[in-house]
């Protein structure tokens, strides 16, 4: 029996001018007896999601306030 997944993505975003951001989340996910592995699945996935849209704007107003260098 499965007693956990984990659901991962990464992405590079092009910032222009040569810079570029790398983003990485990953969501580690309980299994228990009886739970439905599918209904699991689709919630880790749209957490995941929330979680690299809120990664991506927090890196990338960070990138904007430090400047170029």
């Amino acid at each position: 029996m499965i007693s956990q997944f984990s659901v991962g993505c990464s992405r590079t975003v092009n910032l222009g001018n040569f810079e570029s951001l790398r983003i990485e989340a990953q969501v580690v996910v309980p299994v228990n007896e009886g739970n439905d592995f599918a209904k699991l699945k689709d919630e880790a996935q749209t957490e995941l999601r929330k979680l690299m849209e809120l990664t991506y704007r927090e890196q990338h107003k960070a990138s904007k306030d430090k400047g170029p260098y």
